[in-house]
């Protein structure tokens, strides 16, 4: 009797493990995405290169495209547009290029920095999907951070 009844708690566990598994399986976590270094071409242009962090601990990434606008230091820097194509591993992180023209405000208040750090904002959107195959979602992008200048680097900020 305690044996028959034992094999059938056993069969029931195991339906249940196995309908778990066919749920619908795991779920894109939010992405994020910072300035890893801006640079300040002769041209007057900036060139930042963007940190994108997928934090899915079991699923990869592919990123379609980030549009952003940037505040430097409290003032409107400039719209970023980006589609960088990326793949990202779970839990991993790439950058992508982006070239800007900054407003004249932006370009003054970085000047001012001298030896300290600036405050930054990209707030946005990103549009990435599970793999390269996977639907594009859009993910709210709102990242901040603070620039400082690479000592012995002129016109480059980390």
């Amino acid at each position: 009797m305690k044996l028959a009844f034992r094999l059938r708690f056993f069969v029931l566990c195991a339906l249940v493990l196995l309908l778990t598994a066919c749920g619908p399986g795991t779920k894109l976590q939010p992405p994020a995405a910072g300035i890893q270094e801006l640079q300040a071409l002769p041209n007057g242009q900036w060139q930042l290169t963007l940190r994108i962090q997928n934090y899915s601990y079991d699923t990869a990434m592919h990123v379609y495209a980030l549009d952003a606008a940037l505040t430097l230091g409290g003032t409107n820097a400039g719209h970023i547009a980006v589609s960088p194509a990326l793949d990202i591993p779970a839990m991993s992180a790439d950058t992508a290029i982006a070239t800007i023209t900054p407003s004249a405000a932006a370009r003054a208040a970085l000047a001012n920095v001298k030896a300290n750090a600036i405050a930054y904002e990209l707030k946005g959107s990103l549009n990435a999907g599970k793999g390269e195959s996977g639907k594009a979602q859009s993910f709210d992008l709102d990242g901040k951070g603070y620039l400082s200048p690479v000592p012995g680097v002129a016109n480059t900020w980390r």
